[in-house]
């Protein structure tokens, strides 16, 4: 006998608290799932006689629909779900709340719980993608504007969760080997000057970091700045931060390496002002004709 691959149950309301989240999540882990509403009307017929011991040609042969399941997860909020509950116990089907689901798929991850609204740049939340391009491939669980749930999984050590997404079902202390909340790490610290935003590391009793440009959107800056300063927290180099965000201002003139005349100097993002002579050059390459 080939014991079936595993797949869950989810007697749940559709407005079950967490479950948009939920169901992202078991997505970007690939583990199978169906839903059920917890309500004895209506009857699954997945429960209505012992799969496993039902001959394997008649398994294969069945529609996704009517295919097996090998675990039942209910959201104990609901009264409802017993009537499930005793159906799984008398067909030998284990069973689980959502709160021990989620933490056996999340015990051995790092979880790093962001502030919302999100900033989002490359259908991304920021801070996953300035990791993500820095080579630290976090997993991301995420809202869109329009209410959908997205989850990408990856192989870093990181998880970035939104902290609204367990209100009312669990306490987001419970899931992961070590949580990284604002009050958790060494916050580095931001200035917002008039054209630009100046970072420091409050470790190194403020020690400049680097500088960038004032963000596009002024409702996003004050997010955007905290998660900038969260990466340099976890240790992203500033140049890779940099890089990450380079295509925010590719369309923004930098002047990073102009040379400035002594009377027209200025705040030139971060030249060095370098004084020019005011005597006409001797010769001028026509470089521009090459």
């Amino acid at each position: 006998m080939v014991w079936p691959r595993r797949k869950i149950q989810l007697v749940a309301s559709s407005a079950a608290p967490g479950i948009a989240g939920v169901r992202a999540v078991l997505k970007g882990i690939q583990l199978e799932f169906s839903e059920i509403e917890p309500t004895t009307e209506r009857l699954s017929s997945e429960f209505t006689e012992r799969w496993m011991e039902k001959p394997f040609a008649d398994l294969i042969s069945e529609s996704e629909e009517l295919s097996p399941v090998t675990e039942l997860v209910y959201w104990p909020e609901s009264q409802a779900d017993e009537f499930w509950r005793e159906k799984a116990v008398a067909q030998g089907i284990s069973q689980q709340s959502v709160q021990s689901l989620l933490h056996n798929i999340l015990e051995d991850e790092l979880i790093i719980w962001v502030t919302e609204p999100a900033v989002i740049i490359n259908e991304r939340p920021l801070l996953g993608h300035i990791l993500n391009e820095a080579g630290f491939e976090p997993s991301i669980l995420w809202p869109t504007a329009e209410g959908r749930w997205h989850c990408e999984r990856k192989q870093g050590l990181h998880w970035l969760m939104p902290e609204s997404w367990l209100e009312g079902l669990m306490e987001k202390g419970s899931l992961g080997r070590d949580v990284i909340g604002d009050h958790e790490i060494t916050k580095a610290s931001w200035a917002v000057r008039e054209n630009r935003i100046d970072f420091y590391r409050s470790q190194d009793d403020y020690k400049f970091v680097g500088h960038l440009p004032r963000w596009p959107e002024s409702n996003e800056e004050q997010m955007a700045a905290q998660c900038i300063a969260k990466c340099i927290d976890l240790g992203v180099s500033w140049l890779d931060i940099r890089l990450a965000l380079s295509s925010i201002w590719e369309n923004i003139k930098m002047a990073d390496n102009l040379r400035w005349n002594f009377d027209d100097i200025g705040w030139n993002a971060g030249a060095c002002g370098e004084e020019l002579s005011a005597s006409a050059p001797e010769h001028v390459e026509n470089w521009w004709a090459r």
